[in-house]
C-alpha cells in the first residue's frame, strides 16, 4: 500500500543520481505516522522512498538534465498547450523507465507497520518513546529509533511535535510559512538549543549536546507554546 502523503506544492519533482533527503521538521507535509516519524527523526530518504512516498515524480539522469532545461524552454515557448500538460510532457519524454525502483524494499515500506504503530495517532512524545520502549527488545527499528530520538534536543521535538499538530490545521502556505518563521525565531532566542547544538557538533565537535531542559518531561506545554507566539 502506497502512502497519500501531501508534501509538494508543485506537481512535478524530478530526482537524478542517488538522492538524500532529510525532511525533519518539513515533514509536516506528511499526515500520520510516516509524518510524524521523518519529522521527529530527521531520516534521510533515497530514491526509492521518494517514489514510495510521492515526494518524486520523475528520474532522469543527471547528463541529461541541461538537455531537459532546453526542452522545457522550447516547449513552453512555442506549446499551444497548458502550461501543467506541457511540462508534464517534457518531463515523461525523460523519465527514464528502466531505473528499478522496487517500492516493497524502500525503508518506508519495509517498516511501515512498525512506523505507524509508534507514531500514528500518539498524543504526545511521550507516547512515542514509551510504545518504542515496549517493542524494542524485539524491534531492530524500535531500538534504533531510540537511540535517534534520544540524541534530539527535548525542546525540539516536543516544538516539533506541536507543530505537526498546528501544521495540520493551516489554510494556507502562507499560515505555515508564517508559523514557521515564528518558531526559527524563538529557537534563535539566546541560550537555545540550538546554540547547544552547534556548540556539540561543530565548535567543540564532542557530540555531547547538555539540552535543557534535559528530559522530555522537563519541558512544559506553556514553554512549548513560546514558540508559537506572535
Amino acid at each position: 500500500k502506497q502512502p497519500n502523503f501531501r508534501f509538494r506544492h508543485g506537481k512535478n519533482c524530478i530526482f537524478s543520481g542517488n538522492p538524500i533527503l532529510s525532511v525533519n521538521r518539513q515533514g509536516k507535509g506528511f499526515v500520520g505516522g510516516v509524518g510524524n516519524y521523518l519529522a521527529l527523526t530527521g531520516a534521510r530518504l533515497k530514491g526509492d522512498d521518494l517514489i514510495y512516498a510521492g515526494i518524486a515524480t520523475h528520474f532522469i539522469p543527471s547528463e541529461r538534465l541541461n538537455e531537459l532545461k532546453l526542452a522545457l524552454i522550447d516547449a513552453t515557448n512555442n506549446s499551444t498547450q497548458s502550461l501543467g500538460d506541457c511540462v508534464a510532457g517534457v518531463l515523461m519524454s525523460f523519465h527514464d523507465e528502466k531505473v528499478n525502483v522496487d517500492l516493497d524494499k524502500a525503508f518506508l515500506s519495509k517498516n511501515r507497520k512498525e512506523i505507524d504503530q509508534a507514531f500514528d495517532g500518539k498524543q504526545s512524545v511521550e507516547d512515542i518513546v514509551s510504545t518504542l520502549e515496549s517493542v524494542k527488545s524485539d524491534s531492530q527499528f524500535a531500538k534504533t529509533t531510540l537511540d535517534t530520538l534520544k540524541q534530539m534536543s527535548p525542546t525540539s521535538l516536543k516544538v516539533t511535535f506541536e507543530a505537526l499538530i498546528r501544521g495540520s490545521k493551516v489554510q494556507s502556505i502562507e499560515e505555515a510559512l508564517d508559523m514557521e518563521y515564528r518558531m526559527s525565531q524563538a529557537f534563535m532566542r539566546k541560550g537555545s538549543d540550538f546554540y547547544e547544538g552547534i556548540r556539540a557538533a561543530l565548535v567543540d565537535k564532542c557530540g555531547e549536546p547538555q539540552w535543557n531542559p534535559s528530559s522530555l518531561e522537563g519541558v512544559t506545554n506553556g514553554f512549548v507554546d513560546k514558540f508559537f507566539d506572535d
